[in-house]
C-alpha cells in the first residue's frame, strides 16, 4: 500500500526485477525492431541503382577506357539529379524522425512491490502499469483495478471517452482522460494492436504518381529500342572504320542522346524548389512526386477530428434559466471545475470559458462517468451543483428547454445542463442554465475547403464520429452537399461502395471502411488525396494517391504519409496544389525540349544502324550514315536551349488544372519539334557521307551548328504566346548559345571541336541560316495542318 496526496492506493502484485530481466532476455519486452519508412541505405540505393544510372555508369567507364575524358560532360547532369533526390529524401526522413520522439515516453510499473519509472521500451509481458489522467497507454493490457476513461480516437476515429474498469481491455496508442487504473500488460512490441495496423499498412504499396509512372513507361519504351540499336551501331561502325575506340565513342554518343537525362534534372530541380518553398510554410514533403499527386487530385477526403476541428472544444452559448444570472452560472461552473479532477476536451472548454474556483469548502464530489453522464460536487453552506447531459442530470427538462437543446443539436453542438441540488442524493434539482459546447473549428477550415471546391476538387468528410454531428460541422465549414450523409455502422461493403460517389459525409467509419472508400473512389477514376492524424487513418493514407498527416497526430500516420503539415494546419494544402500545378504544367511544356533531342538521337541512331547493315551488301553501294555526335556533341544544346531554358520557364506561375496523360501530351508536342530538329541535321549527315565536306570532322561540326540553330527555333515556338518572362528567357538563351561557341573555343580549348569550322566560317553561318529556315518551315507546316484540322472538326 502507498499513500499519494492523502489517498491510500493498494498496489497489485507486480513482477520482481529478476522476472522482468528474464522476460526481457526472452524478447518479451515492449521494444520493437520493426521500423517504418526507408533506411538511409535504401534511399541511396533506390535513387542510385536505376537502369539508366547503371547505363550511364557503363558509358562513363567506356569513355575513361578510351581516354575520352572530354566526353564525360553528361555527368554534370546525372550527378546533381541523383544527389538532389537523395538529399531531399534523407532530409525528409530526418525531419520525421525528429517529430517522432523529442522525448522518450516513460511508464510507471510495479516492480518488487514498489512503483518504478522506466522507459516504455523496458515494459515486459505481465508488467503491472499504473496509468493516470492524461497518460498515454504504451502497451495493450487488461485493467486490474480502478476506474478511468480512455480516448481511443487515434485507433478508432471516435472522439468519445470510453469507460475502463476491472476486466476491460486497454490499447496502446490511446490515453486516459479521467481516473486512474492499474493495467496488466498482455501484449508487447509488435504484438500490440497498434502494430497489427502498422503491419497491415506495410502490405499496401504506395501509388506511384502519374508523372513518375509515365516517365518510367517512356523510358522503358526507349530502353527496348536503345539496347539493340546500340549493339548494331557499334557493329556497323566498327565494320566501317575498324577503330574500336572511335566506334565506342560514336555509339555512346547515340546512347546518351537517346536518354532524356535532363528531364529528370528538370523535374527534380523544379519539385525541389517547390519543396523548399513549402518548407517555409511549415509543410514537409517526404516524396517530391506527392506534390504532383495532390495537384492532380479531384477528390480530397478529410478527417473531422484534428483536420477540420483542432481536437478541442469551446463554449459557444450560455443560456441562464428561470431568472438566474450569468454571474451565478459562471460561479457555479467555476466551483465544479475546481472540484473535479477529470480532464477532457469538454472540461477544458469549460475552464477556458468560466475558469476554476476553490473559494468554497468541498464536502463531496461525484466524478463524471460515461454511464452517469454528469458530474456533481457538494459544497459547505451552498448545496451541490451538477453538470452534464440533459435527461441524465437530476433536474426537470421543460418543453422550451427541449426545443433549445434540439436546435443546438442540429447545429452539431453538445448541450450541457447545469442544475442546483440540495445534496448529491437529490433527484429533483433546479435547472440553472444550458451550456452549448462545440468542436473548435480551425480558423482556416472554411477558406481552405472553399479553395479546394473552387478548383473543382470534391471534398468528402470521413469520420468515426456520429454522422449527423459530422454533417453539421461540414455544413458550418462550407462543404458542398454536407446534408448528404450516411452512417457506415452496420453497412455491408456493397452498400458502402454504392454511397462512395453520392455522399459527401461519412460517419461511424471503421479503418477498414476508410480503405474501402478510397479504393472505390480510385476505381471510379478519381485521384484521391486524404488527410489523417490517427493510427486508424493509416491504412487509408497508404491507399490514397496522396497522403497528408498532421504533425501532432500519431507517429505511424506521419511516417506513412507523403506530406506532413508541421503546424497541423491544412490551410497550406492549396499552396501545395498551386505549386504542383505550376510544376507539372510547366514541366509538360518544357519536357518537349528534352524529348525532341531523344527523337533526333533515335532517328539518327536508327539510320546509322540500317545504313550500316545495308552497306554490308556491296551490290547496293550504300554509304554508312555515321552518327554525327559524340557524347559531348549535344552538351550546348542540352545546357542552353533545353536545360536552363526549361528550368526558367518552369518557374512561371501556372494554376491550370492538370489534365490528360503526361506521356501523350508530351509526345504529341515533341514530334514536330523532333522533325524540325532532324531535317537540317539529316541533310548535313547525308552530305557528309557523300564526301561533300572537306573532312568528316567538319561535317560533324556543321551538324552541331545546325542542331543548335534548329533548337533555338523550337524554343521560341514552344514559348509562344509570349509573356515578358518567356520572351526574356528565349532572348537570353539565344544570346548565350551564340556566345557559347567562340567562348568554348577560348575557355575550354575547343572542347566541343568547333575549331574544325574555323576556316569555314561562312559555311557555318550558311548552315545555321538554312537550319533556322528549315525548322521554321517545319513548324509553319505544323500550324497549317492544325488549323485545317481545327476547321474540319469545328
Amino acid at each position: 500500500m502507498i499513500v499519494t496526496k492523502n489517498t491510500e492506493v493498494l498496489l497489485p502484485e507486480g513482477l520482481s526485477s529478476e522476472q522482468a530481466r528474464s522476460l526481457k532476455e526472452q524478447g518479451l519486452s515492449n521494444f520493437s525492431k520493426e521500423k517504418n519508412g526507408k533506411s538511409y541505405l535504401r534511399i541511396i540505393t533506390d535513387n542510385l541503382l536505376t537502369f539508366f544510372n547503371i547505363l550511364w555508369g557503363i558509358v562513363a567507364v567506356l569513355m575513361i577506357a578510351c581516354n575520352s575524358f572530354s566526353n564525360l560532360t553528361f555527368l554534370a547532369i546525372i550527378i546533381p539529379n541523383v544527389l538532389i533526390a537523395i538529399v531531399q529524401e534523407c532530409r525528409a526522413k530526418r525531419t520525421v524522425e525528429k517529430l517522432s520522439a523529442t522525448t522518450d515516453p516513460k511508464a510507471t510499473v510495479v516492480r518488487d512491490g514498489a512503483l518504478v519509472e522506466i522507459d516504455a521500451s523496458e515494459i515486459v509481458l505481465g508488467d503491472v502499469v499504473q496509468l493516470s489522467l492524461g497518460q498515454q497507454i504504451l502497451a495493450d493490457g487488461t485493467v486490474l483495478s480502478g476506474i478511468a476513461e480512455a480516448n481511443e480516437s487515434m485507433l478508432t476515429g471516435e472522439s468519445n471517452a470510453i469507460k475502463k474498469s476491472e476486466g476491460d481491455r486497454v490499447l496502446a496508442g490511446s490515453y486516459l482522460v479521467s481516473g486512474q487504473i492499474f493495467v496488466k500488460v498482455t501484449a508487447v512490441g509488435k504484438d500490440n494492436y497498434i502494430h497489427t495496423i502498422e503491419k497491415a499498412a506495410r502490405s499496401f504499396s504506395a501509388p506511384a504518381s502519374n508523372l513518375f509512372r509515365d516517365l518510367n513507361r517512356l523510358l522503358r519504351y526507349i530502353s527496348y529500342f536503345l539496347v539493340p540499336c546500340a549493339l548494331v551501331m557499334f557493329f556497323v561502325q566498327y565494320a566501317s572504320n575498324g577503330d574500336v575506340a572511335r566506334s565506342i565513342i560514336d555509339t555512346c554518343g547515340g546512347v546518351i542522346g537517346m536518354i532524356p537525362a535532363g528531364i529528370f534534372l528538370l523535374i527534380t530541380v523544379t519539385l525541389t524548389l517547390s519543396v523548399i518553398s513549402l518548407a517555409k510554410k511549415r509543410t514537409l514533403v517526404q516524396d517530391m512526386y506527392s506534390i504532383e499527386m495532390l495537384a492532380s487530385a479531384d477528390v480530397v477526403c478529410l478527417d473531422k477530428t484534428g483536420t477540420i476541428t483542432d481536437g478541442t472544444m469551446c463554449v459557444t452559448e450560455t443560456i441562464p434559466l428561470l431568472g438566474h444570472t450569468e454571474d451565478e452560472v459562471k460561479r457555479a461552473i467555476a466551483l465544479l471545475q475546481g472540484a473535479q479532477a477529470s480532464l477532457n476536451a469538454t472540461s477544458r472548454a469549460l475552464v477556458a470559458a468560466f475558469g476554476t474556483s476553490t473559494d468554497e469548502k468541498l464536502l463531496e464530489t461525484l466524478p463524471f462517468s460515461s454511464e452517469r453522464k454528469y458530474s456533481a460536487s457538494l459544497f459547505e453552506g451552498i448545496g451541490a451543483y451538477a453538470l452534464g447531459a440533459p435527461h441524465f442530470v437530476p433536474a426537470p427538462v421543460s418543453e422550451e428547454m427541449e426545443e433549445t437543446i434540439a436546435a443546438y443539436a442540429k447545429e452539431g453542438k453538445r448541450v450541457l445542463l447545469l442544475a442546483a441540488l440540495q445534496d448529491l442524493e437529490d433527484k429533483e434539482g433546479k435547472p440553472l442554465a444550458l451550456i452549448a459546447v462545440a468542436d473548435r473549428i480551425r480558423p482556416s477550415a472554411r477558406e481552405t475547403i472553399a479553395a479546394f471546391q473552387a478548383q473543382g476538387v470534391a471534398v468528402k468528410i470521413i469520420s468515426g464520429d456520429h454522422a449527423a454531428t459530422v454533417s453539421s460541422i461540414a455544413a458550418r465549414v462550407g462543404v458542398k452537399n454536407a446534408d448528404v450523409f450516411v452512417s457506415c455502422e452496420g453497412l455491408s461493403d456493397e452498400e458502402l461502395e454504392a454511397k462512395a460517389e453520392q455522399c459527401a459525409v461519412f460517419g461511424r467509419v471503421s479503418p477498414e471502411q476508410k480503405v474501402l472508400l478510397v479504393k472505390k473512389l480510385k476505381s471510379l477514376g478519381h485521384t484521391v488525396a486524404m488527410t489523417g492524424d490517427g493510427v486508424n487513418d493509416t491504412l487509408a493514407l497508404k491507399e490514397a494517391n496522396c497522403s497528408i498527416a498532421m504533425a501532432e497526430g500519431s507517429e505511424m500516420a506521419r511516417k506513412v504519409s507523403k506530406i506532413v503539415l508541421l503546424d497541423s494546419d491544412f490551410s497550406t494544402l492549396p499552396d501545395v496544389v498551386r505549386e504542383g500545378r505550376r510544376c507539372i504544367n510547366n514541366v509538360k511544356r518544357s519536357a518537349t525540349l528534352f524529348l525532341m533531342k531523344t527523337m533526333l538521337a533515335m532517328c539518327l541512331s536508327l539510320l546509322t544502324a540500317v545504313s550500316g547493315l545495308l552497306a554490308l551488301i556491296p551490290a547496293l553501294g550504300i554509304e554508312v550514315l555515321a552518327y554525327p555526335f559524340q557524347p559531348k556533341g549535344l552538351v550546348l544544346l542540352e545546357m542552353f536551349v533545353i536545360g536552363i531554358s526549361s528550368v526558367l520557364l518552369a518557374l512561371e506561375p501556372n494554376n491550370e488544372r492538370i489534365e490528360g496523360s503526361f506521356i501523350k501530351t508530351v509526345l504529341k508536342a515533341s514530334l514536330p519539334n523532333g522533325i524540325a530538329l532532324l531535317l537540317p541535321v539529316l541533310a548535313i549527315v547525308i552530305l557528309n557521307a557523300s564526301g561533300v565536306f572537306a573532312t568528316h570532322e567538319l561535317g560533324n561540326t556543321l551538324a552541331m551548328v545546325a542542331v543548335l540553330a534548329a533548337g533555338i527555333v523550337n524554343l521560341w515556338v514552344l514559348a509562344f504566346p509570349y509573356t515578358k518572362w518567356r520572351f526574356a528567357v528565349c532572348a537570353a538563351m539565344t544570346g548565350a548559345t551564340v556566345l557559347a561557341v567562340p567562348l568554348s573555343i577560348l575557355i575550354a580549348g575547343d572542347m566541343f571541336e568547333f575549331g574544325h569550322a574555323s576556316g569555314h566560317i561562312g559555311l557555318a553561318i550558311l548552315v545555321a541560316a538554312l537550319a533556322l529556315l528549315t525548322a521554321a518551315a517545319a513548324h509553319a507546316v505544323k500550324f497549317l495542318i492544325l488549323k485545317k484540322l481545327a476547321r474540319k472538326n469545328g
